[in-house]
């Protein structure tokens, strides 16, 4: 853990103790409600499940409760996509705080609720996505953005899940790593803002090459991540389990901090133009329980595809398995690339393309 000064840690206090399990998906949990425009409020947000926290907070609800009936320890709130370059789409860029707050009050309402009713703590993490930009590019249109501007969206973000009761930030799917780079420093601006220091945690996602979307392997997001100020370092989404072994043995082997992984139900197949995952819920369980036991990973949870079943039985094979023990290999780090250090040192853009 980190030596930083923290207004709530009780996320991390808990996770001294024991495995934490995030709970699953809450974009294809939505889909299976069938809603309407309606819903949504109206065809100007339709889709925009974000919204769905002021519009028809009922069907974020619903997930939320399905997930914590099974007994997972954390919900995630429904703002994914919540910032304002992204809400654009919907001209929704100047609820971006009003949206934040929203949904997690919502989130930590809930978590309340079941942590009186069973004695369990629950935790709520601030989700916050990728913006659809890609700095690192020499693309015009993807890295036509400035990079104060883009700690700003993070910022403005941040404050407003601060401001709703989080317990932690969640940097999540995150696919260029100069963008988690002005994630963490905005998150860092709006805990100087709120005067509220909480544990950041941040995922990169890797595609089955074991590689973000740049190019950047796990060894330099390590590199350049772990002295950011952040406490949990893991990836999530893209892949199921079986694409991630390798990656999550080096984070478990070579980290100095808490490891995350929150894969999705596998791999997605296109099926009558529908995303289907196809991984069942027993050897998901079974392949993160040995991430788990075999790996030092300190949390899991289910990213899209993933449904109750599959937390449900993850948390009953763990059975509060404590927090395992990190033995560190050391200089892990001797083959990272300069040029990532470079920029991690001084905020300028190379081209991280592989």
């Amino acid at each position: 853990m980190t030596n930083r000064k923290y207004t709530n840690r009780r996320y991390l206090d808990a996770l001294e103790k024991k495995v934490l399990v995030f709970d699953g998906a809450m974009g294809t949990s939505l889909q299976l409600q069938n809603l309407t425009a309606e819903h949504f409020g109206g065809e100007q947000y339709n889709g925009c499940n974000d919204y769905l926290v002021i519009s028809y907070p009922e069907a974020v609800e619903k997930v939320h409760r399905s997930f914590l009936e099974v007994g997972v320890d954390v919900l995630e709130t429904d703002t994914f996509r919540s910032n304002r370059l992204t809400m654009q789409e919907y001209k929704l860029q100047d609820r971006i705080l009003e949206i934040n707050i929203a949904a997690a009050s919502l989130a930590r309402k809930l978590t309340d609720e079941y942590a009186a009713k069973t004695g369990q703590p629950r935790f709520v993490a601030g989700s916050m996505g990728p913006t659809g930009k890609l700095p690192s590019t020499t693309d015009p249109e993807l890295s036509n953005i400035a990079y104060d501007e883009l700690i700003d969206i993070f910022r403005e973000q941040a404050v407003g899940l601060i401001q709703g009761g989080v317990d932690l930030l969640l940097i999540e799917t995150s696919q260029d790593i100069l963008e988690v780079k002005a994630a963490i420093t905005g998150i860092h601006n709006a805990f100087a803002e709120t005067q509220q220091y909480l544990p950041i945690q941040a995922q990169v996602t890797l595609d089955t090459t074991g590689r973000m979307l740049l190019g950047t392997d796990i060894n330099a997001s390590l590199t350049i991540l772990e002295g950011m100020g952040i406490d949990v370092i893991g990836l999530n989404c893209s892949t199921g389990p079986e694409h991630m072994r390798e990656p999550i043995r080096f984070l478990g082997e070579n980290s100095t901090l808490p490891v995350s992984c929150i894969p999705n139900a596998g791999l997605p197949l296109n099926v009558d133009g529908q995303a289907v995952y196809p991984l069942e819920p027993e050897p998901f369980a079974n392949d993160m329980y040995e991430f788990v036991t075999k790996h030092n990973i300190s949390v899991v949870g289910g990213c899209c595809g993933t449904t109750p079943e599959h937390l449900k039985l993850l948390i009953q094979k763990l059975d509060a398995h404590p927090h395992p023990k990190q033995t560190i290999a050391p200089l892990y780090a001797s083959a990272c690339l300069c040029h990532v250090s470079d920029f991690h040192a001084t905020g300028t853009r190379p081209d991280l393309a592989r």
